[in-house]
C-alpha cells in the first residue's frame, strides 16, 4: 500500500529510466504518478535483490503485444516479471522459469456492472449480478484482476477478447478455448486492503512457491537486501485460493 511519502517517491523516481520518468511526469494526478513510480520502482528493486543488479542499471523494451520484457543481454537470468499499479497500490512479480502476470486494482465506489455485463463471460455476469450488493464489488474485482493477470501472463494483453475464457470461483478454476490447458494454471488471490484486490496467475505445469512480502516505500528507496519483517508464505494450487 502507497501512503504519502514525497521523500520515498523522489528517492524511487532516480530508480527510472528516462523514459519511465517521462512516462510518469504525464500522469495528471500526482496518486497515480506516485503509483507508477512505486510499481516501476518496486520491480527493479526486487531484480536486483534475485541477481545483485543494480536497481537503477536494468534495462527494458517493448515485446509483442506491448508487453514488457528484460534488455536482451540482461534476459540470460532467466527471470520473468509483471507489474500493475492503482492508485494507492503498486505491484510486482518476478519468478523462474514460467510466465507469470499481476494485477492490482482499487476497488470504485459502486460495482460497474456495466463492465461485467459488456466484457465478461455470460457466466461471470450472471454470477456478479445475482450477488448481493455486500458480495458484488468483491465479486467483480476479483474477477477483473484474475482475468488481467492471467492475460498478462500469456502476454495476450488487450488483444484478447475478455469473454473468451472464464473464471469460476471457490475455488478458482479457469475455462480456455482448446487448444490451451486449464490444467497448466496456477492462481493466487491477495486483499491488501478492504478496498484492494490483487491476483497472481502462473503458468506452471506443478505447483510453485511463492513468497509474498509487503515492501515499505523506504525499504525499496533505501534499496535494502534484508527482508520485509511484514512477510506471509503460501502455497498456489490450481483449484485452490491462498491468500
Amino acid at each position: 500500500m502507497l501512503e504519502s511519502e514525497p521523500d520515498a517517491i523522489a528517492s524511487l523516481r532516480q530508480l527510472l529510466d528516462p523514459k519511465e520518468q517521462g512516462q510518469a511526469d504525464r500522469f495528471r494526478f500526482a496518486a497515480d504518478r506516485d503509483a507508477y513510480i512505486a510499481a516501476h520502482a518496486l520491480l527493479r528493486v526486487m531484480l536486483s535483490r534475485a541477481t545483485g543488479i543494480e536497481p537503477a542499471d536494468w534495462r527494458f523494451q517493448t515485446g509483442e503485444n506491448d508487453k514488457p520484457a528484460l534488455d536482451p543481454d540482461q534476459a540470460s537470468c532467466g527471470l520473468h516479471f509483471s507489474l500493475s499499479h492503482t492508485r494507492g497500490l503498486a505491484a510486482c512479480a518476478i519468478g523462474e522459469p514460467y510466465p507469470l502476470g499481476i494485477d492490482a486494482e482499487a476497488w470504485a465506489t459502486q460495482t460497474p456492472i456495466e463492465i461485467a455485463e459488456r466484457y465478461f463471460s455470460a457466466a461471470e455476469a450472471r454470477l456478479v449480478a445475482e450477488k448481493a450488493e455486500a458480495e458484488r464489488r468483491a465479486t467483480f474485482y476479483r474477477l477483473w484482476t484474475l482475468k488481467e493477470a492471467y492475460l498478462k501472463a500469456t502476454g495476450q494483453g488487450l488483444t484478447a477478447s475478455l469473454d473468451s475464457f472464464a473464471f469460476h470461483l471457490d475455488p478458482v478454476a479457469i475455462a480456455v478455448p482448446a487448444p490451451y490447458s486449464a490444467e497448466a494454471w496456477r492462481f493466487a488471490e491477495f486483499r491488501p486492503a478492504p478496498t484492494h484486490s490483487i491476483a497472481l496467475a502462473v503458468r506452471s505445469p506443478e505447483p510453485v512457491s511463492i513468497d509474498a512480502a509487503v515492501v515499505p516505500l523506504l525499504d525499496c528507496a533505501g534499496y535494502s537486501n534484508a527482508p520485509s519483517t511484514a512477510r506471509e508464505y503460501c502455497k498456489i494450487d490450481a483449484r485452490q485460493t491462498l491468500g
